[in-house]
């Protein structure tokens, strides 16, 4: 399971390279703080950078700042250069390609890193996805669907109505439009899913073996979820939104500023200052 395309789902404003760790500014939106932890500097970027993916030599993100336009972030100079001239949303790179939703009619396209080469792959609006193996799985209002990463080959996979789209290896989690926001986890091979009925996220993450929740249905705390035997427990009472998983480290807002604690549940500890 690709750990950054459950964070892009989560607004990918959470985001750890070799040149440290970034986080958007969702307070004030002033730009995107990069933390070197070795050396205890944080320095602000020029940019509001949402869904931020890596590349072997640049960042690509969509830039709040230049009307959330595609841009490229070189790792020497660090100033944004865009590559499309149009908002896009849910970024997601896979190999050369990056998928994205166009804001304006929320199809969903894709280009190649140097933004060129661009393709529409589904024709319905789209309005979460996430792209697996060789396969695109996209939730539409008539369901979730999947085609080829190239579009072809399409398929309707489920009438459910998701939101918060993200993989568990076989298995598809989603929060239920149709049901309340419900979680609901759906095995495609066999059709068979589970609904929790007390848990309604707000925010989904996955570190490929637990689920975390921040739970709408108890004031936003955050919940971790054991989809093979069906456990749940409550391991953070902060009121939480962009959950994003980070090596072992869960990072969340609260009160608009960043957080991050242990996978496992703890005390959480704030992790930039603001005055």
């Amino acid at each position: 399971m690709n750990t950054v395309n459950s964070n892009i789902h989560n607004g990918g404003v959470a985001f750890e390279s070799g040149n440290g760790l970034f986080l958007a500014d969702l307070r004030g939106y002033s730009g995107t703080f990069r933390r070197d932890e070795a050396a205890g500097v944080t320095e602000l970027l020029d940019g509001v950078f949402w869904f931020m993916n890596e590349a072997e030599d640049a960042i690509y993100c969509s830039d709040q700042t230049r009307g959330n336009r595609l841009c490229r972030l070189d790792r020497g100079s660090q100033a944004p250069e865009p590559l499309l001239d149009r908002p896009v949303y849910g970024l997601t790179r896979q190999g050369e390609w990056l998928y994205y939703i166009g804001e304006n009619d929320r199809k969903l396209y894709r280009c190649l890193l140097n933004g060129r080469s661009e393709a529409r792959v589904a024709d319905d609006a789209v309005e979460a996805f996430v792209v697996e193996a060789n396969r695109i799985y996209y939730a539409t209002e008539q369901g979730i669907r999947s085609c080829g990463l190239d579009g072809g080959d399409r398929e309707l996979v489920s009438e459910h109505a998701a939101v918060q789209l993200i993989t568990l290896g076989e298995r598809l989690v989603f929060a239920d439009k149709k049901n309340q926001h419900l979680l609901t986890v759906l095995h495609p091979p066999t059709g068979q899913s589970s609904v929790y009925d007390d848990i309604a996220p707000n925010s989904l993450n996955s570190d490929g073996r637990y689920l975390y929740c921040a739970n709408r249905l108890n004031e936003s705390s955050i919940y971790r979820i054991d989809p093979d035997t069906g456990s749940r427990i409550r391991i953070c009472g902060e009121r939480a939104d962009h959950l994003h998983v980070l090596r072992d480290m869960l990072y969340f807002c609260s009160r608009q500023e960043w957080y991050r604690m242990s996978l496992s549940g703890g005390q959480a500890v704030k992790v930039i200052t603001l005055s």
